[in-house]
């Protein structure tokens, strides 16, 4: 039986690590090129280098974003609901695993990442945040792998390894590829069953605006805001006689 409070601890941490995220997205803008010409210096040869490399490292943190934020909505309505438990159960579960999936790449972004931006000028900010979000993910993951029921009956804790390689990594870019696409697909599949349950239409508040583009509801609220600056309550203004 999943602990509230463990579910509520989880939460709290996902919504951390997602605002870390993007605050980690917001730093890693390119920085503006220094005014008039002159040769490039070693220096400048090696943050070129990691400027390209940056925007890969990005697509990383996007996807766990989307993943986290879609965990943050599953844990939401297993608190809530109490019609479909065995659904919403199920959900939680893949929600979980799927951002398992994400973590586990996290980690090596976030190694890159850091080694991307010691090339950059003013990088303090950054290094920071990669650090946070380093630690956040550790706990995250930790925390995924103790509540997951193990499939032998043992403790998932025992055997949680630090940081282990996963197995996807060692058979090339196809793999990488095939991988990639799956998680994509589970992540949207995850998405529509959660806008398909009462309930599980609104986005998690993470304090950074709303993401429904994303991974949120496809737009509607329901009918559950009173708030009449809607325009869902006046789709064409036939509210005025």
């Amino acid at each position: 039986m999943a602990d509230d409070s463990s579910d509520e601890d989880l939460a709290r941490l996902v919504a951390d690590l997602v605002r870390t995220l993007r605050e980690l997205e917001d730093e890693l803008e390119p920085p503006r090129p220094d005014d008039g010409p002159r040769l490039p210096t070693p220096r400048d040869l090696r943050r070129f280098t990691s400027e390209v490399a940056i925007p890969g490292f990005i697509l990383v943190l996007e996807t766990n974003i989307r993943a986290l934020r879609l965990l943050q909505r599953a844990l939401r309505l297993a608190d809530g609901a109490e019609g479909a438990r065995r659904e919403t159960e199920q959900l939680r579960e893949r929600a979980k695993s799927a951002s398992e999936s994400t973590l586990s790449r996290l980690d090596e972004a976030l190694v890159g990442l850091q080694d991307a931006v010691e090339g950059r000028p003013n990088d303090d900010e950054a290094a920071e945040l990669l650090d946070d979000a380093r630690e956040l993910r550790a706990e995250i993951q930790r925390r995924i792998r103790e509540s997951t029921p193990s499939e032998d009956g043992t403790d998932p804790a025992a055997t949680d390894a630090p940081d282990e390689p996963s197995p996807l990594d060692d058979e090339g870019d196809d793999t990488d590829d095939a991988a990639s696409v799956d998680v994509d697909a589970e992540l949207e599949s995850i998405k529509r069953d959660l806008d398909e349950l009462p309930g599980a239409g609104d986005d998690p508040t993470d304090g950074e605006g709303d993401d429904s583009g994303n991974d949120g509801g496809d737009g509607s609220d329901d009918g559950s805001s009173p708030d009449t600056s809607s325009s869902d309550d006046r789709p064409d203004g036939s509210d005025r006689e």
